[in-house]
């Protein structure tokens, strides 16, 4: 029963990084407009919260195991710091792969059937730093 917030905290955020990824994907802003700055914002905070969440939870459980199962302690300091570099690296890179995603919209040469599990892989915190960032620039040439 402890372990209820943080799982769910992990889920919700990484909910909230997949529906971020899922609108930047079906969804490119091209002008200034209201709808186009709404969604770009509601894509950047669900992905920093998503994120956010995540990253906390997982860092949680993670120290939580470290001292129950093996009684290695460790000042709060660590897993706040641990989790403070994760969250920023991950929403930096994360933002990165983002608008590489959104760099070619409706681009003919990229079939989301050759690779489904690319989309599922984005949904996942940390995977967009994982993903080749010239990969979707090399089947374009």
């Amino acid at each position: 029963m402890e372990y209820v917030y943080p799982i769910v905290g992990l889920v919700a955020g990484m909910a909230l990084v997949a529906t971020s990824v899922f609108t930047a994907f079906i969804y490119t802003p091209t002008t200034a407009s209201t709808v186009d700055t709404t969604i770009t914002a509601f894509t950047g905070v669900t992905l920093q919260i998503g994120d956010f969440l995540a990253v906390s939870s997982a860092t949680a459980i993670v120290f939580d195991l470290l001292a129950t199962q093996l009684g290695v302690q460790y000042p709060l300091l660590v897993p706040f710091a641990l989790g403070y570099i994760l969250t920023h690296v991950i929403i930096y890179y994360s933002s990165l792969h983002i608008t590489d995603v959104q760099s070619q919209p409706l681009d003919p040469d990229f079939n989301i059937r050759e690779n489904p599990l690319q989309l599922i892989t984005l949904s996942i915190p940390g995977a967009l730093i994982l993903l080749p960032a010239g990969n979707r620039r090399q089947r374009n040439r």
